[in-house]
């Protein structure tokens, strides 16, 4: 395995898990998103900061953000966005660790982005702000 895909796959994995305990699509980057907005669905997108290479008392450190877009349709307001921000926020709320063969990610915190109408959509993206680590050798 690698690096890139395993810290992506330590979100996306539970990030299905929750799309399907709360009967939302969950569309994965680079997979096509619904069309209709009759459907709602959340968006992931890995944004990784620049490698911190090791010391003492890990062997690599990536900070990042696993961003999350929560889209319904533009026409019934913010209440159904917020309700699922606060599910995503308690499935991945800071201290939760995450991890994948030699990859660990800790979230760190939390974050509701502003609220952005386009093309017949409400989207509000909520970022994972997380710290993530590779096994000791």
């Amino acid at each position: 395995m690698g690096y890139f895909e395993d810290l992506t796959k330590a979100f996306d994995i539970p990030l299905m898990a929750f799309g399907a305990a709360n009967s939302i699509a969950v569309s994965l980057e680079n997979i096509d998103a619904p069309t209709s907005t009759d459907k709602p669905y959340l968006a992931s997108y890995m944004l990784l900061a620049d490698t911190e290479q090791a010391d003492l008392f890990w062997t690599e450190r990536r900070d990042g953000i696993y961003q999350v877009d929560i889209n319904y349709s533009s026409v019934i307001g913010s209440a159904s966005i917020n309700k699922m921000a606060d599910k995503l926020n308690a499935a991945f709320k800071a201290g939760v660790s995450l991890s994948r063969n030699d990859i660990c990610a800790e979230v760190q915190s939390v974050s509701l982005g502003p609220l952005i109408v386009q093309n017949g959509w409400a989207k509000r993206p909520l970022s994972i702000n997380f710290i993530a680590f590779t096994k000791r050798l």
